[in-house]
């Protein structure tokens, strides 16, 4: 197993915090040391008790190579069994890297608050598109070209949305969120899977067993982030901002994927924080059942 571990320095001299991440793990504290290699030490030396419990395992190190922390290798897989330190690689270790950072940020400053994510799916004669518009205007959307073996128009959309909920609780892990969608079917199935049941979208059980793996997918991470997830059903298309913003990237994703607006793929980012920059901010367009 792999783990990454961050360090950052306090404000009162020879502080620091750190937080050490993986899988399975997760530790944090703040300790007292000379320096960053010795804060990196110190940190292994305070978690170790949750580590060796988990040996072998694999401390990843983002240090430059002439560090003299890479000198003192074999003294630290002697001091903790079953440790071993290593470097940091970005192909292998962006992902735990980023939770890590973002785990020590909120021990630095206590919880993130929550947040309120609007998702929104698109379908056209086959394309897909999918967006989601976060209350502090942070945004994804994505696009599939046509798939000969879906013919429902309705699936196409049900399977957007879905796509649309699952990208924005990847995006945004360790965030209480409050996802709003204007699907009744997309939240009727996840309150299924919530429930412990398997459903799927209608005919997928056995007209389209390609896309149930990525189905399934959906299905896990979503019952396994439950614990910081709640659903919200709003009305589409009646001004509420943040669903107006979801929609229009997903709209945007199928246009893009359909060749239709003529946009290069270096514009699209662009138009997206557009979008989300109008229907997240002070000056976004207020609902329509506002008072």
């Amino acid at each position: 197993m792999r783990c990454f571990i961050v360090v950052k320095e306090r404000s009162d001299a020879e502080k620091w915090d750190w937080v050490l991440t993986g899988p399975q793990l997760q530790s944090a504290g703040s300790l007292g040391a000379r320096g960053i290699e010795d804060a990196i030490i110190a940190a292994v030396g305070a978690a170790y008790d949750s580590l060796e419990r988990l040996a072998p395992v694999q401390v990843v190190v983002a240090l430059p190579s002439n560090s003299r922390f890479w000198m003192l290798t074999d003294e630290i897989a002697a001091a903790f069994p079953g440790i071993t330190v290593v470097p940091f690689v970005e192909e292998q270790d962006a992902a735990i890297r980023a939770d890590a950072v973002e785990a020590l940020a909120i021990h630095r400053t206590g919880p993130l608050p929550p947040l309120v994510v609007a998702t929104d799916g698109s379908a056209h004669r086959g394309f897909i598109g999918w967006g989601w518009l976060a209350g502090d205007g942070q945004h994804g959307f994505g696009r599939q070209a046509p798939n000969a073996r879906i013919r429902d128009p309705h699936s196409l959309v049900v399977l957007a949305e879905l796509q649309a909920i699952a990208e924005a609780v990847r995006a945004l892990p360790h965030r209480t969120l409050t996802i709003r969608t204007d699907s009744r079917v997309a939240l009727a199935l996840i309150e299924d899977w919530l429930r412990g049941e398997l459903s799927m979208p209608k005919g997928y059980e056995t007209e389209h067993r390609a896309e149930l793996a990525g189905l399934n997918r959906m299905h896990d991470d979503l019952c396994r982030e439950s614990g910081r997830l709640s659903f919200e059903w709003v009305r589409g298309h009646v001004g509420e901002a943040l669903n107006e913003g979801a929609d229009s990237l997903a709209k945007l994703a199928r246009r893009f994927a359909e060749g239709t607006w003529g946009l290069t793929a270096e514009e699209i980012p662009g138009r997206a924080r557009a979008i989300a920059e109008t229907f997240s901010g002070p000056m976004a367009p207020r609902s329509a059942c506002a008072g």
